[in-house]
């Protein structure tokens, strides 16, 4: 008598090995699909036809029923939130923070360094007094040399001055200078300090957004995973049925 259990289910082993197809049930399914194993020996040792096609009926029977209880069994697994790390909702954030994610949020803006000071704001309030006082000096000093009012005294005066002039001012401009210094060292400080702690925020940020990526993407493999499963059983059911069919028309 031809083996017509070739191909199918020859064992539990074997139907552990059919139930590799399937993922997070597949030894329970391979189990289960063995478990009818007996009925294909009984099958093949029976001679009497009518006896025969008893049988088959019954392997049908059982058959169908585990395939059932497989298909049970993955709507169970795959249906119990606690067997995943992830669901849609993490899809769903992940989608809004990609959507809401705007890099130059994390870029400092601020307006350009403003300085409304110049020079003549530092320079000495008795500025005038102290150059007057130069002239003063200088043409004591000249008269005192003999010089008296000619040009010579008008021309040492003037020079005094002159130089009691560029010292007031270069005092005033260094101490201008050094102002705006700490003012744009301030200014500047400011901006550093900010971009850091958007830069801190945007690296939290980004770490954010990469978990929620993983998690949407463990779910899109969950998924999927049952739709192979899925595809798997209906093609384990068909194939099966089909070979039971053959087998009925042999007898």
């Amino acid at each position: 008598m031809a083996n017509y259990g070739t191909g199918f289910i020859q064992g539990a082993g074997a139907g552990a090995m059919a139930g590799s197809g399937f993922g997070g049930v597949g030894a329970i399914a391979g189990g289960l699909l063995g478990g009818i194993a007996g009925l294909f020996g009984a099958h093949e040792q029976e001679q009497d036809s009518k006896k025969k096609r008893k049988i088959l009926e019954q392997i049908k029977q059982d058959y169908n029923l585990t395939q059932d209880e497989v298909e049970m069994l993955m709507d169970d697994y795959y249906n119990n939130p606690n067997n995943f790390l992830s669901t849609q909702e993490d899809v769903d954030a992940y989608r809004e923070a990609i959507a809401n994610y705007d890099p130059n949020a994390f870029v400092a803006d601020v307006d350009g360094f403003e300085y409304d000071k110049d020079v003549e704001d530092f320079l000495n309030p008795y500025a005038e007094e102290i150059i007057d006082d130069a002239a003063k000096r200088v043409q004591h000093s000249a008269a005192g040399a003999g010089v008296g009012r000619g040009t010579g005294a008008a021309k040492a005066i003037a020079q005094g001055v002159a130089q009691k002039e560029d010292a007031l001012y270069n005092t005033a401009l260094g101490q201008y200078n050094a102002d705006r210094a700490t003012k744009y060292n301030e200014w500047s400080g400011n901006i550093t300090a900010l971009q850091n702690r958007l830069n801190a925020l945007k690296a939290g940020t980004d770490t954010q957004l990469s978990m929620k990526g993983n998690l949407a993407s463990n779910y899109q493999q969950q998924q999927q995973q049952m739709l192979q499963d899925l595809i798997a059983a209906k093609q384990g059911r068909s194939g099966g049925n089909l070979q039971l069919a053959n087998m009925g028309l042999m007898i």
